[in-house]
């Protein structure tokens, strides 16, 4: 596990500056091209998404984190737990939606010569509102928000890896999200159960 971890950590730096400098740089490409509609659009979505996100997540805080925090706080761990499982597995399934839904809107208006920063661009709409609500759910108490959105920061770099590299299909992408975002899951449960069992020991 502390390999792992190690692992993940190194990912963290290349990650973070990913973030900060593709969309910069993909939209100084995309102008270049004269790609001024796909620009707009990504503008467009990321104002609107973080409250269209919300929204779709809403069903999961209610009906599942709400009972979770509930039944574990009246100390029944197993059903708690499981509630918990399933608003995690919720959250997942949304947001892997949404980033398949813009990989796929934008890599459909991309060309030979526009593939590159089209698919960057597109990691940063999709990636954007998912950071800026994992910071909100972060400030409120929510410390696993972060793993969630380095998890799907990951699986889409890989996904634009695989397209550019591999021409991978809807079903490899599909598959690759399916695995990192499992892995994601059990790295939250993992440190999840690691916390609970140091604080019984004190």
């Amino acid at each position: 596990m502390g390999i792992f971890i190690r692992f993940l950590s190194g990912l963290i730096i290349p990650i973070g500056l990913f973030n900060m400098f593709g969309g910069i740089v993909s939209g100084i490409w995309l102008a270049i091209l004269g790609e001024w509609s796909l620009i707009g659009y990504g503008i467009l979505a990321l104002l609107v998404s973080g409250v269209g996100l919300s929204f779709v997540m809403a069903p999961g805080l209610i009906f599942l984190t709400g009972p979770a925090a509930v039944l574990l706080e009246k100390g029944h761990k197993i059903s708690g737990s499981i509630f918990g499982l399933l608003s995690v597995v919720y959250t997942n399934v949304v947001l892997t939606a949404w980033c398949i839904l813009v990989l796929f809107y934008f890599n459909n208006h991309a060309n030979a010569d526009s593939i590159i920063p089209v698919l960057i661009w597109s990691y940063g709409i999709a990636t954007s509102p998912i950071a800026w609500l994992a910071q909100k759910d972060q400030q409120s108490g929510n410390e696993y928000s972060m793993i969630t959105t380095f998890f799907i920061s990951l699986a889409y770099i890989l996904t634009i890896l695989a397209i550019l590299l591999a021409g991978a299909s809807l079903m490899n992408i599909l598959i690759l999200f399916g695995v990192v975002m499992s892995i994601s899951l059990i790295v939250e449960f993992s440190i999840a159960y690691l916390a609970e069992k140091s604080r019984e020991n004190y």
